[in-house]
């Protein structure tokens, strides 16, 4: 082993293997304490506020948009208000039951 060019590539793949091996093991020891939850609950969703964008009333359903966890989801949406919801008013979620969220009208909560 007088070459130096041999001892400098020996050199090189043990240290990229090592590299390499701690790279792998850091990774798999921050996905083991990371939690991968994409299910929405109730309790993400009750009390945000949404966005209209399917217009409804109290006798039809309609669309909205509520950010959930830093994505957009879309819900079926209800009211049991007067009132008609039209496209890009705001509302707020007041119960949920499966994909189906009753909302209520921004301003019936700002008295």
């Amino acid at each position: 082993m007088n070459n130096p060019i041999l001892i400098v590539a020996c050199i090189s793949v043990t240290v990229g293997i090592v590299c390499g091996a701690l790279v792998v093991w850091l990774i798999y020891l921050h996905r083991q304490y990371t939690e991968v939850d994409s299910l929405v609950r109730s309790n993400h969703v009750i009390g945000r506020f949404g966005i209209v964008e399917i217009p409804f009333d109290s006798n039809s359903q309609g669309k909205i948009r509520v950010n959930v966890k830093g994505s957009l989801v879309d819900f079926l949406a209800f009211t049991a208000e007067a009132q008609e919801f039209s496209k890009g008013s705001k509302v707020l979620v007041i119960a949920m039951k499966g994909n189906k969220v009753w909302v209520a009208s921004e301003s019936a909560f700002d008295r």
